[in-house]
């Protein structure tokens, strides 16, 4: 049991197809070839009869499901009985029921072969598409292909990547999976009480679509964090921009300036095509309080629009400095391809107010480019890349303005399956100045190594050494320990030439 459900959950994590025989054909093949030491095997017939009786097609318009029928079951057993008189059917050790994409492993089976109804009281584990699940006490209903079970855990589809779930009282009827009362996390958070989770009642899952859940509580350990009444999260997968994480659960994360905190994210689409869209996120620093994002998103083939509020963090340096953005207009090119010689042209225009720690304040308007492309292997266990770009900024605040054109490239190479290390240099022409400190450009000249060396499997170290072009002064000297968290990864950062440690942990399963 434990053999076929490690096997299953990894052939689901991996997405591979899972390719299945149909019942008919497969016991067509065993009266062909007919193996004396086989298992005994009944194939179940969904319907009751092979007469052809006339009916009324009106009727049969109105009264019958359209749907096609469902495939035989194949039942097969150590031991197995079938009573033809009351059309009883018991199966004992390594019971195996299949129909269509439908699999169920059990050590004991009863049922009934006309209703189609099998009960398997003992441990179980059910595979159905994208749900791989243990359980007990299951009744399965061939003829809906729909399964109840006592107790559940295990791994259902819930977008890009499965949840996992752990339940009593579960139903699970055509993909849709219903629970009682359980639990649902992320698939590195598993443990027999798991790093973060969300409890609740009556949790309906819908693959691909959404979940909803009552009375719905945020734990971490032992700890509950949020309590909610009525939760929905949505499960739609929206390729590699929003993935079903973003909204499953609030996202856990602390860093050494803001402090422990949560985030999370959705889209509400607005038009049938999703073209249209209300883009919400927030971030909820214990220190540094809320921060929202609201932003009316159109998506056209010439590029994306937005529009809308937003407290953003700092993205040009590492100092976690946030400004308000309202409102505000911005555009992104959709990324240009050369041919196929990978290089490719990234754009983006913005117009809108800015306000830092509400002193600065005033129109921005900006503009960039860059062109780069993707690696390219330079020899055995190394690959290089280069990077060109144009940006320019204009600040009613102080009548600031400044240009930048930039260029650079990064070397990586790979020196055994536990060290590597990575060359970069970069060069920023700026003239003018900006008057917030949000945009203001980390460390703009600058060439550096660092070498990093897997010490165990749960921790790494990386070295950064960083040189002004200016000066030639050492400009950074930095020691990282990375270690693996089971569920989170933390790390932890001296920088010898501020003299100041960095913290942050954040959450595997989220795309960050």
């Amino acid at each position: 049991m434990n053999k076929k459900l490690t096997l299953s959950v990894m052939a689901l994590l991996v997405q591979m197809s899972v390719t299945t025989v149909a019942a008919a054909d497969a016991v067509s093949l065993k009266e062909r070839i007919e193996q004396p030491n086989s298992r005994p095997t009944a194939a179940v017939s969904v319907t009751d009869g092979m007469s052809v009786i006339p009916v009324d097609l009106d009727r049969a318009a109105r009264d019958s499901d359209p749907s096609l029928p469902q495939p035989p079951v194949k039942l097969t057993a150590d031991s197995l009985s079938v009573r033809a008189s009351d059309h009883r059917v018991q199966g004992r050790g390594n019971v195996d029921v299949y129909q269509g994409v439908d699999e169920l492993h059990t050590g004991y089976v009863e049922g009934n072969s006309q209703s189609q109804q099998y009960h398997a009281p003992g441990e179980v584990l059910y595979i159905s598409g994208g749900q791989v699940v243990n359980g007990k006490d299951m009744v399965y209903d061939g003829a809906k292909k729909s399964a109840s079970m006592a107790t559940v855990n295990g791994y259902v589809q819930g977008g890009d990547v499965p949840l996992y779930i752990r339940g009593t009282s579960a139903q699970l009827d055509n993909g849709v999976v219903y629970i009682r009362r359980g639990l649902i996390t992320t698939p590195h958070a598993v443990a027999e009480t798991p790093d973060y989770y969300l409890t609740g009642d009556d949790i309906r899952i819908y693959p691909g679509d959404r979940f909803t859940s009552e009375n719905t509580k945020l734990w971490f350990k032992h700890v509950c964090i949020l309590t909610y009444g009525h939760y929905e999260g949505n499960l739609t997968p929206e390729g590699n921009k929003r993935s079903w994480l973003f909204s499953l659960l609030p996202q856990p994360t602390y860093n050494s300036d803001d402090g422990l905190g949560l985030r999370g994210a959705t889209i509400f689409p607005l038009n049938q095509n999703g073209g249209l869209s209300l883009d919400v996120a927030y971030q909820l620093h214990f220190s540094g309080g809320f921060k929202p994002q609201v932003l009316l998103h159109q998506r056209t083939h010439y590029g994306d629009f937005t529009f809308g509020y937003s407290k953003e963090e700092s993205t040009d340096n590492t100092d976690h400095i946030w400004a308000v953005r309202w409102p505000e207009l911005r555009y992104y090119l959709p990324r240009l391809y050369f041919g196929g010689s990978g290089i490719y042209l990234d754009g983006s225009a913005a117009w809108g107010r800015w306000s830092e720690d509400g002193r600065r304040t005033g129109l921005h308007k900006g503009y960039r480019g860059e062109i780069s492309h993707a690696p390219i292997a330079i020899w055995n266990g190394a690959d290089v890349r280069f990077f060109a770009g144009y940006r320019r900024d204009l600040y009613d605040a102080y009548a600031a303005e400044r240009s930048d054109s930039y260029w650079g490239t990064v070397l990586h190479q790979r020196l055994t399956d536990r060290l590597w290390t990575t060359l970069w240099y970069r060069k920023h022409n700026i003239s003018g100045y900006t008057p917030y400190r949000f945009d203001t450009i980390d460390k703009p000249r600058q060439k550096g190594i660092s070498l990093g060396y897997v010490l165990t499997p749960r921790d790494t170290f990386i070295f950064s050494l960083g040189k002004d072009l200016d000066n030639g002064d050492i400009s950074e000297r930095n020691y990282t320990w990375v270690r693996d968290l089971h569920s989170f990864v933390a790390t932890v950062t001296y920088k010898q030439i501020e003299k100041q440690w960095d913290v942050a942990v954040i959450a595997k399963d989220f795309d960050l």
